[in-house]
């Protein structure tokens, strides 16, 4: 049975290309997209979901992070010790038959149960996904991958509200959970083709630094910053979910251009662009559009921070620490959201 725990070697012609880094990158971001896609796009599903159910359905979105967040680091040490590469991989097979589950749940009970699981699968594939960007990728080249990465979870997060109306509509709540199953199909492919094993190193203690605090706290504000307008518009907004969708990918659109070109620029700065948006005198889709902006800047840079304070035979740890820091602050934005749809309808 060694091999259902052994890592796979990718093949040699892959190992040898000088830009195999990148498809490592492009792996991961199969992950970042899927992980990020679920979230949103379930929030468009909310109000046919609670119809179908009869419950909140807000209690489908909290156990889920809940269970992501507290599963988070457990899985970042275990992949540190037993291969980050085997442990994203069947991450994703957890994943994806869950939202097979989820699909065809007959009650309430047993989707939360299904969502559960999802959020075990989803802590495997994010307690490694930075962690392997980190680890095989030059210092020098690693603003941009990390920025890369993140573009790609924005693009779920947009993806999630342009495609969720079209498919609640035209084809029931459960289609926002079976579009998964293709993704991740293709994503354990690509994880055991394209992925090296994991590199050994020596055991290390590494300390929480003055780095990591910040970087971790701007990493959970930003996140409720743009989880917090994205399940607040769908219960506000007077007009047909499709046009909702566009509007609120606007937010998450912002998010993946800042991400994935803006390298030179530090927090402060997309701090500074996020509350001038606030304030302009333009419309809705203008003001998320360069919200988005500004926490696309913040998002990479924080998480390029917590990284570089942490060996990468901790890497796992920083990278499930990374992804508790997104998980509350998307709880944190969700629950401030859901207090005032409460408040106002």
């Amino acid at each position: 049975m060694n091999w259902f725990v052994t890592e796979s070697p990718r093949p040699a012609w892959i190992a040898r290309w000088p830009n195999a880094r990148w498809l490592v990158i492009a792996t991961v971001c199969f992950g970042a997209f899927m992980g990020q896609l679920d979230a949103s796009i379930v929030t468009l599903a909310f109000p046919a979901m609670a119809e179908h159910f009869g419950h909140d359905p807000e209690l489908i979105s909290i156990s889920y992070l809940i269970t992501l967040v507290v599963l988070l680091v457990p899985m970042g040490r275990i992949a540190d010790k037993i291969g980050r590469k085997i442990v994203y991989i069947y991450g994703f097979a957890l994943f994806t038959a869950a939202s097979i589950a989820c699909v065809y749940a007959p009650n309430f009970e047993l989707l939360i149960g299904a969502r559960v699981a999802q959020a075990a699968g989803a802590a495997m594939l994010q307690a490694n996904s930075v962690a392997l960007v980190t680890t095989n990728v030059p210092a020098a080249s690693r603003r941009k991958a990390l920025g890369v990465q993140a573009a790609a979870q924005a693009a779920g997060l947009a993806a999630g509200p342009l495609l969720g109306g079209y498919l609640v509509e035209h084809h029931g709540w459960q289609a926002v959970f079976a579009i998964n199953v293709p993704i991740g199909v293709l994503a354990m492919i690509a994880g055991h083709y394209l992925l090296p094993r994991t590199k050994t190193a020596h055991e290390q203690k590494a300390p929480l630094t003055t780095k990591v605090l910040p970087g971790l706290l701007g990493v959970g504000l930003t996140y409720a910053a743009l989880f917090a307008p994205m399940t607040f518009l769908p219960f506000t907004m007077k007009q047909p979910l499709a046009h909702i969708g566009l509007t609120v990918a606007a937010l998450p659109l912002g998010f993946a251009v800042a991400a994935t070109l803006i390298h030179r620029t530090g927090a402060k700065t997309g701090a500074l662009i996020t509350a001038v948006a606030l304030i302009m005198p333009v419309p809705l889709t203008v003001h998320l559009l360069a919200a988005g902006i500004g926490l696309g800047i913040i998002a990479p840079s924080c998480t390029k921070r917590v990284m570089g304070a942490l060996p990468d035979n901790q890497a796992g740890v920083g990278s499930g620490m990374v992804n508790v820091a997104r998980g509350l602050g998307t709880a944190l934005g969700v629950a401030v959201a859901s207090l005032l749809v409460h408040t106002f309808q």
